[in-house]
């Protein structure tokens, strides 16, 4: 669970509209829309905000501040009315232990970003905006939710306005020789060993949760 405590204002006497703002969201929550005067702003979804305040870092003209929300909202996803082994099925077609934190930054699961699959998510901004994935770093965790996506059957087009669409890889996709040539060249990352433990913690929790 994570609690959004604020939410982006835009100042629109300073925004200029230059979309920065939307091309780095993680979770498409702000977009270049029409008001009721049919004039075009920058506008922030609350529903899919994820409180990361990239769009505040990004914007050239400091026309955006994080506000308190009028109440901390928690996001999580409901698992209770899905199917547990639905739920192991799409993680371990991902290759992913359903326990397994996927994100570094918040130890969200594994079985969460499945569940948000399993309840319509379509893109990666779609889990972002209901699990809270890559409020972080939100560089690592991005290959899981790929993954997720594809082992269920999704494979997302990228967004005209967005620079968040790429496909780095997993340590445990890197074939086994190239594996040992990083390895040998830069023995102090350790590499074959975490890929070994992360095999390793993978076999054990697929044999717990069977």
């Amino acid at each position: 669970m994570i609690l959004r405590e604020y939410l982006p204002s835009i100042d629109q006497a300073l925004c200029r509209k230059c979309r920065k703002c939307e091309e780095i969201c993680p979770a498409a929550a702000i977009s270049l829309a029409r008001d009721k005067k049919d004039e075009k702003k920058m506008t922030v979804n609350p529903a899919r905000c994820i409180d990361c305040q990239r769009c505040m870092d990004a914007c050239p003209e400091n026309a955006i501040t994080m506000l308190p929300r009028e109440a901390d909202r928690a996001l999580r996803v409901d698992l209770s009315g899905l199917d547990p082994e639905e739920i192991k099925r799409l993680c371990r077609r991902a290759g992913l232990a359903p326990g397994e934190a996927v994100c570094a930054c918040s130890f969200i699961t594994a079985r969460e970003l499945a569940a948000a699959v399993l309840l319509g998510a379509k893109t990666p901004e779609d889990v972002c905006a209901m699990t809270g994935v890559r409020r972080g770093c939100g560089i690592y965790c991005l290959v899981n939710v790929f993954k997720i996506l594809e082992a269920g059957g999704i494979t997302p087009e990228g967004r005209r306005k967005s620079r968040l669409y790429h496909h780095p890889l997993d340590p445990l996709d890197i074939p086994e020789e190239r594996l040992r040539e990083i390895d040998a060249r830069f023995p102090q990352f350790r590499l074959v060993e975490d890929v070994a433990l992360i095999r390793k913690y993978r076999g054990r929790e697929r044999r717990e949760e069977a």
